[in-house]
């Protein structure tokens, strides 16, 4: 069993995403899960467009991190409003059971560095022996395999999983939004199996950050109720069962739309107290983020009780916390809502390590030798 991962942030695989998967040291600790929603990374002329696997393998082989999942979601919904090209790659690639795999299995020469995700198709296409067959399929190629469940088909997937896990594998089971109260009548007997099962790791994997919430909307330096983080928290990772925990990475779940004009605002990641603070501009103007929105971050009392911790949250280390110094002191530009994603995560992620490196968040329910 895998005894060294702690924190899987999810990542869907677009511009500021990539970006930060390149530059961060994830460590020892800390596996990415890529989610990837379309075929090429971005348009290309014909004549020098990459290959999936061109583009792919190379990034996960720019990810400092000593594995990285890899998912092509099943989940994902294909509603009017998803771009093309997300809904194209969905129903010509990832409804089909046999081009989902084929196209993972493009990955193969990634591995071991490169874990496979699979998903039933049960709740998708109706198929109920899609876990066997995604096995069958994907197993000859790669070392390792993540099985990532739901509660919707929990009881009916997991006894399958059971009998296909290795050591060496990961269940994952995905919450999606769902409050983390493992005393909750629907969740209870998803625990009780999780807590009985020692086959291998478990992940506990959440979206915090309520997708509604809209940047006009939040209550400018106030806590945002409505984004919970409570999954980061060795109590209830060790209530779950689990041995380590996951989510998007400090940002809401892209909802891979085509973009629109956004309120210029903020959801900024307090790691001394676990929660999120909202800011957000008084109009609708990106000059916002340079005149209001950073200097009442770096003011605020969330700064500075991040920079008293010990050992502090914040440093010129922190690329997120180092931006937003550069913007206030007019090094870069800052009239990006783009950019402020990136910020987002970059600070996210270096909280996150800096909890791990301190022992705050490690590993839960490990089995003795």
């Amino acid at each position: 069993m895998d005894n060294n991962l702690i924190y899987m942030p999810t990542f869907r695989v677009r511009q500021q995403e990539t970006i930060v998967l390149k530059s961060f040291d994830f460590g020892n600790n800390i596996y990415p899960l890529l989610e990837i929603v379309k075929e090429h990374d971005r348009a290309r002329k014909a004549d020098t467009q990459k290959t999936f696997e061109e583009i792919h393998n190379e990034l996960i082989n720019e990810i400092t991190a000593q594995h990285v999942f890899i998912d092509l979601p099943i989940y994902l919904k294909q509603s009017g409003s998803v771009k093309d090209e997300v809904v194209s790659f969905s129903f010509s690639v990832i409804n089909d059971i046999e081009k989902r795999s084929e196209y993972i299995n493009r990955l193969s020469v990634s591995s071991p560095k490169a874990i496979p995700v699979i998903s039933s198709y049960l709740f998708k296409t109706g198929e109920i022996d899609s876990i066997e067959r995604q096995t069958n399929l994907l197993q000859p190629n790669f070392e390792r395999l993540a099985y990532r469940l739901f509660p919707i088909s929990f009881s009916v997937d997991f006894p399958i999983v059971q009998g296909l896990v290795r050591p060496n594998d990961y269940i994952i089971i995905d919450l999606d939004q769902i409050t983390p109260y493992p005393k909750s009548p629907p969740l209870r007997p998803i625990v009780n199996a999780l807590k009985a099962f020692e086959g291998c790791c478990k992940i506990l994997l959440r979206s915090a950050i309520n997708t509604e919430i809209q940047n006009i909307k939040l209550d400018h330096g106030q806590v945002v109720f409505e984004a919970d983080n409570s999954h980061i928290d060795v109590d209830i990772m060790t209530d779950f069962g689990v041995n380590a925990t996951g989510d998007f990475v400090g940002v809401k779940k892209d909802d891979l739309t085509a973009g629109g004009t956004i309120s210029p605002g903020f959801i900024y990641y307090d790691a001394t107290e676990n929660q999120y603070y909202g800011y957000r501009a008084d109009i609708k103007e990106l000059s916002q983020f340079e005149n209001k929105i950073v200097p009442d971050i770096l003011s605020s009392d969330s700064t500075v009780r991040m920079l008293a911790a010990a050992p502090p949250y914040l440093s010129p280390t922190n690329n997120g916390y180092s931006t937003l110094l550069n913007i206030n002191s007019g090094g870069e530009s800052g009239k990006s809502q783009a950019k402020f994603k990136k910020i987002a995560m970059d600070h996210y992620l270096y909280c996150m390590k800096v909890n791990i490196e301190s022992n705050n968040l490690h590993q839960t329910n490990n089995q003795l030798p």
